[in-house]
């Protein structure tokens, strides 16, 4: 086993990156998935290695600056996310891809529950439809995501 990512380890996280800054109007924002999370939900399953963990940091460091929040929410967020799929994965692994569907639903729930949670700490108010909507919206998402990252990262490997 190699220690190195997969090639299109930091491609993909970088348009997760640039799916989760794409400017959408008011009516349809809350329906924005969780991008990065997802993608690092992937790559925690499929790549259960420290550079997960790392990518993580950095992710939540960028979105952390980018939306001007507390410096650690998203980070704190992104590692606990990575490390409960990380300790998750044989179990989740063995699903298919609907069950899994059904089974990441807490994890990105409990990913918003902490964003709300810190932005109540430091009484930051936001709407509950923004914050709750997109658990869902990932949930329907996931299915497309991870079959498109399965075959781009398998089309890879052939190469």
């Amino acid at each position: 086993m190699s220690r190195t990512p997969h090639p299109t380890f930091w491609l993909s996280l970088l348009i997760a990156f640039c799916l989760q800054l794409v400017p959408l109007a008011d009516a349809i924002a809350a329906l924005r998935p969780l991008w990065i999370p997802m993608m690092l939900v992937y790559w925690a399953l499929v790549e259960p290695r420290v550079h997960c963990f790392i990518a993580a940091f950095v992710m939540g460091i960028a979105l952390d600056v980018h939306y001007n929040t507390v410096l650690g929410q998203h980070t704190g967020g992104l590692v606990i996310l990575v490390y409960g799929m990380s300790r998750l994965r044989g179990i989740i692994i063995l699903f298919p891809v609907w069950q899994s569907t059904i089974a990441l639903i807490p994890a990105w729930a409990v990913y918003c529950l902490l964003m709300t949670l810190i932005d109540t700490l430091f009484r930051h108010s936001a709407d509950p439809w923004l914050r709750w909507t997109p658990v869902l919206s990932s949930a329907l998402f996931w299915p497309l995501v991870f079959s498109v990252m399965a075959r781009f990262a398998r089309y890879k490997a052939q190469e």
